[in-house]
């Protein structure tokens, strides 16, 4: 059986990710795709725009044969440490590819991963983000930055990769359509980025994405609540004013004094403010935008180093969905994962393994209405197209 593997986010599914779909499924037409998929808040510091249970469903319907939870804990994470537990999570699933979206397809990952794998660099200096350190020591390194966000993410599966022994062939896809962070919609064109989608989608601006978004995406879109960090500020800001500093440190990865400046400028912005308004306050050369968003999302979730470690140390598989094929990988490798494989949401799986999954579910659900852990039980879609037509 060939099993290939992406790394996902589909916040939301869009016609790119259809594209890469497609594209994987003409080249290895005989293949298990299995999609390790960000839950309901995401790498870069925000809440997905619908829930896990829509954006899985999504990818199901559009060619995907099982969606498997990246863990809270790996979620909110720099790339390296996103990429490792996705990464880690496609090892234990049989994954033998996998297939990325780059900026770059024509890069060697994996050339540049042995060159760059074991950097150590200076990133103890101030005036500088950890993000600018690394691209100054890569740049040293290999001769030349690799800084567009998915050659980013690519370079980062391809350390992790290394790491783990080269197990996958990489496949790096040419990205195409929109760039990453592109805010407005490409007229005449029927791919976009996520965050031009999102910013049309969060203007109430739903029919102006209908070239942009599969038929399945539309269905739900037009039908559910969207989610920002609008919905959130609230929460968070209660905390920061309520909580002590010393309360804050004990979150994961507040350092370096930041529970200081994080009061100190909210405390100092009008009743008016919203989030953006402190992010931008609180940002510093020394801290990037995306990095105070994920430390945000880590304060609102209230999740402890100690419940990162625990993660780390006892990683798991939560199932979101599959199809007919992917059933079938999952009986050919339940006795051989390491991993709980985890269906149905326990009492004590509550209390041991989804602990800070299960919670940052229930805060979702105060913006989304939709339930999101208890009682839910993995998704069964059979493909509504042929696999000829993918």
């Amino acid at each position: 059986m060939v099993v290939v593997g992406i790394i996902a986010e589909y916040n939301p599914f869009h016609n790119g990710h259809l594209y890469q779909i497609r594209q994987t499924r003409k080249r290895f037409p005989t293949a298990t795709l299995v999609v390790v998929m960000s839950g309901n808040f995401l790498e870069r510091g925000e809440p997905a725009i619908v829930d896990k249970w829509t954006r899985a469903n999504e990818a199901l319907h559009c060619g995907v044969d099982l969606v498997i939870e990246l863990p809270v804990a790996f979620c909110v994470q720099p790339a390296d440490r996103f990429a490792a537990g996705a990464v880690l999570l496609l090892r234990e699933m049989g994954v033998q590819k996998l297939v990325f979206g780059a900026e770059h397809a024509d890069y060697d990952f994996a050339a540049l991963a042995e060159k760059v794998g074991t950097v150590h660099g200076d990133f103890s200096r101030y005036n500088e983000s950890f993000a600018a350190a690394y691209q100054r020591v890569i740049a040293e390194k290999i001769g030349h930055r690799v800084d567009q966000p998915n050659d980013m993410l690519g370079l980062a599966y391809a350390k992790a990769n290394r790491e783990m022994g080269n197990f996958l062939e990489l496949v790096p896809l040419q990205r195409m359509g929109a760039a990453h962070h592109a805010t407005v919609l490409a007229p005449g064109k029927n791919i976009a980025s996520a965050s031009a989608i999102r910013a049309q989608l969060m203007q109430a601006k739903t029919a102006s994405v209908n070239n942009y978004v599969p038929q399945q995406t539309l269905n739900d879109l037009a039908k559910q609540q969207l989610v920002s960090w609008a919905d959130f500020w609230p929460l968070l800001r209660y905390q920061l004013l309520t909580a002590t500093h010393e309360q804050l440190r004990n979150f994961y990865d507040v350092t370096e004094g930041l529970e200081f400046r994080m009061k100190e400028k909210l405390e100092r912005l009008p009743q008016t403010a919203d989030f953006e308004t402190w992010l931008q306050a609180v940002k510093s050369k020394r801290y990037t935008y995306t990095h105070l968003a994920r430390l945000a999302v880590i304060i609102l979730l209230q999740v402890t180093a100690a419940e990162v470690k625990h993660v780390s140390e006892k990683p798991y598989l939560r199932l979101l969905g599959f199809t007919p094929a992917g059933q079938q990988l999952l009986n050919q490798r339940k006795k051989k994962v390491a991993f709980p494989l985890i269906t149905r949401v326990t009492q004590q799986i509550r209390k041991e393994q989804l602990q800070v999954d299960y919670r940052a579910g229930l805060i979702y659900e105060l913006a989304s209405l939709r339930v999101q852990d208890h009682g839910r039980a993995p998704l069964r879609v059979g493909y509504s197209l042929s696999r000829e037509s993918h």
